[in-house]
């Protein structure tokens, strides 16, 4: 049973019981003080008015506790299934919290994987970068080494040229 109807069933057997047992909202929110609930007097009328659908009350601070106090002490027969589906409901989504929890360790432990398989590419890639700077850098050495060897021909080339031209 979803949350929603649950509440809004709940609230239709506090209307039922405040109707049937003549209760106020004074006698309800002293039978709630006695234990240890406090709901203020609005909140109150709002539960047990006619358009209380409208209102989105939360089940465990507002609903819960007048279901404890009027339900209990009256009798209301249909409480404990009604608490039995709300187990059975948190049974459910407690399980599918702990398959979403374990789903969510799979990706995280995929990811990760992931993650440390792109860190070593990039290594490798930075690695292999700086290889081929180091390779081009000697090259420019070489090739620098060899522009000096060609200037340095032309110029014996002139002195030897200019000696034969001498003789």
């Amino acid at each position: 049973m979803e949350i929603e109807a649950m509440k809004k069933q709940t609230i239709e057997r506090l209307k039922r019981v405040k109707k049937e047992q003549e209760l106020s909202y004074s006698k309800i929110m002293d039978m709630l003080s006695s234990k240890g609930y406090y709901l203020s007097e609005p909140t109150l009328k709002k539960v047990f008015s006619e358009n209380s659908d409208t209102y989105n009350f939360k089940y465990r601070d507002t609903i819960a506790p007048l279901a404890d106090v009027l339900l209990d002490l009256y009798g209301d027969a249909t409480s404990e299934t009604a608490s039995e589906d709300v187990k059975h409901l948190i049974r459910e989504k407690n399980k599918m919290i702990e398959i979403l929890l374990y789903k969510n360790e799979e990706q995280k432990a995929d990811f990760e994987r992931r993650i440390s398989h792109l860190k070593k590419q990039v290594d490798r890639l930075e690695a292999n970068l700086d290889f081929r700077e180091r390779m081009i850098d000697r090259k420019d050495e070489v090739v620098g080494k060899l522009l000096d060897s060609i200037t340095h021909k032309d110029e014996i080339i002139e002195k030897l040229l200019r000696n034969k031209i001498e003789e």
